[in-house]
């Protein structure tokens, strides 16, 4: 019997793979590099996957049935982007995820900086994408302001922003738990907007 947080963490896993093989064809190994989840739990996962009629498995690795582009596709039409950051005085940790994404805040940002840290975040922040600058939402204070070197690094890696989208910024002391937490605070969003 599966307990509760092994199938919450089993649904995020499951997002992180899926929003990943839906870009290119990957194998196991590829996606435990990018993810930082080890082999096995991805062979697993994918398996299951493609039990459940959402992927196909070849040589050439993993991708997405029409099925699964159907099941997932609220998910592959509102997160548009994935990137690792080299931040400097926005740094919280070893490793930085963000990810863009066209979904609204329904709650504080400290609640989904909340479970970022159950997956083992160190730091979460929640930026707004405004006509010409980026926002902290819990304050609407310009990230510029304090932090131009990073408010340019961020535009940089997410130059195809619209305005209200959102940056969900994770940091973490490894891959996988930045990964992890940022794929968490994301399907909260999905939650939400269904």
């Amino acid at each position: 019997m599966i307990n509760r947080r092994t199938q919450a963490a089993t649904d995020v896993t499951t997002l992180q793979l899926v929003f990943l093989v839906s870009g290119e064809h990957l194998g196991r190994r590829r996606l435990a590099q990018r993810t930082g989840l080890s082999e096995m739990t991805v062979r697993l996962q994918l398996e299951r996957l493609r039990d459940e009629g959402f992927l196909a498995l070849n040589k050439s690795g993993a991708a997405l049935s029409r099925f699964g582009k159907e099941r997932f596709a609220s998910l592959l039409t509102h997160v548009k982007a994935l990137r690792g950051l080299f931040l400097t005085t926005l740094a919280q940790d070893t490793v930085t995820l963000a990810a863009l994404v066209s979904l609204p805040a329904e709650k504080p940002s400290w609640w989904y900086r909340d479970h970022a840290v159950r997956e083992g975040a160190s730091a979460m922040i929640l930026i707004r994408c405004c006509v010409e600058d980026l926002c902290f939402s819990h304050s609407e204070e310009q990230i510029g302001t304090h932090n131009p070197h990073d408010e340019q690094v961020i535009k940089g890696a997410f130059p195809f922003r619209q305005e209200e989208d959102l940056l969900v910024i994770v940091a973490a002391p490894d891959r996988k738990s930045a990964g992890l937490a940022l794929w968490r605070v994301i399907g909260e969003m999905l939650s939400e907007a269904r």
